[in-house]
C-alpha cells in the first residue's frame, strides 16, 4: 500500500487509525500513474471522505445470524469477483440454509444450485441489487458478500432500504485490468467515491485521468 500512502500524503493527509494497516497483509495494488490531476477542492473532498467514512477493511458479525446472504459485484472483469464467488461459496459451506442472491458477475463463478441471481442487461448500482434483493422477501437480516473497500457503499444502501445488516464478508483486491478504471486501485477508487454527488464513475475518469 506505499502507493496510497504516498498519495495522501501528497494531498496533505494523515492516515486516520481506520486506515493504519500493514503492508505486510495487503498486497500493494497496481497503479499505473503516481500523479493524480486534483485541485484544492478535489483535494478537500478526498480529506472529508477519508476522515469521515468508515473503510470496512475487516469481516464483522456472525453468518448464522442472517436470514440471507447478498453478494454485490466489483467490476466487469473476473478476477475480483472470483475471488467473491470463493467467499460465497465458503459461507455458504459453513451455513447451507441460508439463501443466497447475487449479482450476476459474480454469480456465473459459483455453482450454487440455491442461489438467486440478479441479472440485468443494463448497468446495475449497487441500490438497484440490494433492492431487488430486498423485494425478494427473503428475510431482514442480511449477510453482506462485497469487495472490502466498497463494503461502506453496500452497507449503507441496505441499511438504508431497512435491512440490517449483521455480517460482512469481504475480498480486499482491485482488478488492475478491469475496463472500469475507477474500481482499478484504492487511489481511483476513493477520487470516484469522494466525487459520486457531483460526477459518475466515467465522468470522474475522464476528469481525473484515472488510468
Amino acid at each position: 500500500m506505499r502507493h496510497f500512502r504516498d498519495f495522501v500524503h501528497s494531498i496533505g493527509f494523515t492516515l486516520p487509525p481506520s486506515l493504519h494497516f500493514s503492508s505486510a497483509l495487503l498486497p500493494d495494488f497496481h497503479h499505473v500513474t503516481k500523479t493524480y490531476a486534483l485541485d484544492e477542492e478535489s483535494k478537500g473532498r478526498l480529506r472529508d471522505y477519508m476522515t469521515h467514512h468508515t473503510l470496512y477493511l475487516d469481516d464483522f458479525g456472525h453468518i448464522d445470524q442472517g436470514d440471507f446472504v447478498l453478494a454485490f459485484s466489483f467490476g466487469d472483469s473476473d478476477s475480483t469477483n472470483q475471488k467473491l464467488a470463493n467467499v460465497v461459496d465458503l459461507v455458504c459451506h459453513s451455513n447451507p440454509k441460508l439463501d443466497v442472491c447475487l449479482q450476476q458477475e459474480v454469480a456465473k463463478h459459483t455453482n450454487l444450485s440455491n442461489a438467486t441471481e440478479i441479472s440485468c442487461q443494463d448497468y446495475q448500482t449497487t441500490f438497484d441489487v440490494a433492492q431487488k434483493a430486498k423485494l425478494l422477501g427473503l428475510g431482514q437480516r442480511v449477510v453482506v458478500v462485497a469487495q472490502a473497500w466498497h463494503a461502506k457503499r453496500c452497507i449503507e444502501t441496505c441499511q438504508s432500504l431497512g435491512l440490517d445488516v449483521v455480517a460482512l464478508r469481504g475480498v480486499n483486491h482491485f482488478p488492475f485490468d478491469d475496463p472500469q478504471p475507477w474500481v482499478r486501485n484504492p487511489i481511483n477508487w476513493v477520487i470516484k467515491e469522494s466525487h459520486r454527488e457531483l460526477f459518475s464513475g466515467v465522468q470522474v475518469s475522464q476528469k481525473y485521468q484515472l488510468a
